[in-house]
């Protein structure tokens, strides 16, 4: 399901306190909460969601020395 989602650009199954990390992008916190309430939260797996949002990006470097 969450393939077909164009505002969903990444998505990871993760270890921790939950299975999967997205990485949205939208242009304002309504269009977030509509995508939150009324595509993601309703899918019947969705038990949870948490939310977090970058306030600022410190360091963006994917180069990794071989």
């Amino acid at each position: 399901m969450i393939k077909k989602v164009p505002e969903v650009t990444e998505c990871y199954n993760i270890s921790g306190s939950f299975d999967y990390l997205l990485r949205v992008q939208v242009p304002d916190m309504r269009s977030y909460q509509k995508l939150l309430l009324e595509v993601v939260g309703r899918h019947e797996n969705i038990d949870s969601m948490e939310s977090t949002f970058v306030m600022e990006e410190i360091k963006h470097d994917y180069g990794v020395g071989v």
